[in-house]
């Protein structure tokens, strides 16, 4: 099972490295200015804070990932290909909403699973996740060269390929069990908002994962605007990715001696260091360096942030915090981030979103640091489990 969860997480994240880095350079060289691609992406967000929580809640009351990934894995590819053969806005803002539905909740569902599953065979969700990071440095290097050659008309077809694949490996993933809790889907959400520990660090968590959100999206714009090569785009994220392999395991180890919140607010100050770097300098290959601190910070805080949420829940809410986690994350911080990001990119530029970004950062370490009274809830949930 350790080598499907492995195949899955590299195969997955391969599949989002050929589009998700380039979405916004492809629809503003189809003709739509930064401000519109803002608004797209957002749209894309504001659909996954529905999507991500619904779905979450199905599996949770049906417990038959394999399902609902499969599901997920097939519709995402085939509606994405639809951005190939529309024109307008109108049909894309029709069929961003259905692609966006299926995309955005395979991540946390699988999360869910395999935290779940790592957890009840004695090794980490990071030695797992680390496969994915090692793919994505991969494939965001080669896609990078080969669409400053061949240009970017057609991501979503390479990422009906790769997504193909994944069907296969899901075909191995656990059968259905049996119900665990009968919660309806309403008592589930209920007792998730009730939970204000994880209320609380969902929220923080939002300010720096809505950075990192932001960084994702427009670093190429943040390029263009820069006038840098933007065959160097793939490599910008490889780098970071390539870093990624290594530091999951190291956030695993550091979780233990130091604690999950610290390793959070570490996470924070990284990122803080990266966007101010970005903001004061202009230079590629200084933009080139630093994303070996975002590799760093990501690791420590995806890796470290599932465990936490996990930590939270209880029998028969796991998918379904993973998915609020993810939905207010990367949905309300998605929507909020990239509509601000094409806003703050078209009027006063690249740096000054870096700017932002930092700030945002710095927020989240310091409520990171302020927290100790659910930092040490935390830690012992930890101690538990590890134990």
């Amino acid at each position: 099972m350790r080598i499907t969860l492995a195949s899955y997480y590299f195969l997955f994240y391969l599949a989002m490295s050929v589009f998700m880095p380039y979405a916004g350079l492809y629809f503003n060289e189809r003709g739509f200015s930064s401000t519109t691609v803002g608004l797209i992406l957002s749209l894309w967000a504001m659909v996954s804070i529905v999507a991500q929580p619904v779905m979450g809640m199905i599996n949770d009351r049906f417990n038959n990932p394999r399902k609902i990934l499969m599901i997920c894995a097939i519709a995402a590819p085939i509606l994405g290909m639809g951005f190939e053969i529309v024109e307008g806005i109108a049909w894309i803002v029709v069929l961003s909403i259905f692609f966006a539905w299926f995309q955005s909740a395979a991540g946390p569902i699988g999360d869910s699973m395999a935290v779940e599953i790592a957890s009840s065979k004695g090794y980490s969700f990071g030695s797992i996740r680390l496969w994915g990071a090692l793919s994505y440095a991969v494939g965001t290097f080669i896609t990078g060269i080969l669409y400053a050659k061949y240009g970017y008309d057609n991501i979503f077809i390479y990422y009906l390929v790769v997504s193909s694949t994944i069907c296969l490996v899901i075909l191995f993933f656990p059968k259905a069990q049996a119900a665990r809790q009968k919660f309806t889907l309403f008592g589930q959400m209920s007792e998730v908002v009730r939970n204000k520990p994880f209320v609380i660090f969902v929220v923080t968590s939002m300010l720096m994962m809505m950075s990192a959100a932001i960084n994702l999206n427009f670093l190429p714009l943040y390029f263009k605007e820069m006038g840098f090569d933007k065959s160097w785009i793939g490599s910008a994220y490889a780098i970071a990715a390539i870093l990624e392999v290594p530091m999951f395991w190291v956030a695993t180890k550091l979780s233990r001696r130091i604690g999950r919140y610290q390793v959070l607010c570490l996470a924070a100050a990284i990122y803080g260091i990266q966007y101010f770097t970005l903001f004061m300098v202009d230079n590629v290959s200084v933009t080139l360096a630093v994303q070996l601190l975002n590799g760093i910070a990501f690791a420590f805080a995806a890796g470290t942030a599932v465990e936490v949420v996990q930590s939270y829940s209880t029998k028969g809410t796991a998918a379904t915090m993973q998915t609020v986690y993810a939905a207010v994350t990367w949905g309300v911080g998605g929507i909020v981030g990239n509509a601000m990001g094409g806003i703050v990119i078209d009027r006063w530029g690249g740096p000054m979103l870096y700017l932002i970004l930092c700030c945002l950062c710095t927020s989240a370490c310091l409520l990171f640091i302020a927290n100790k009274h659910h930092q040490k809830l935390v830690n012992e949930s930890y101690e538990v489990s590890a134990s």
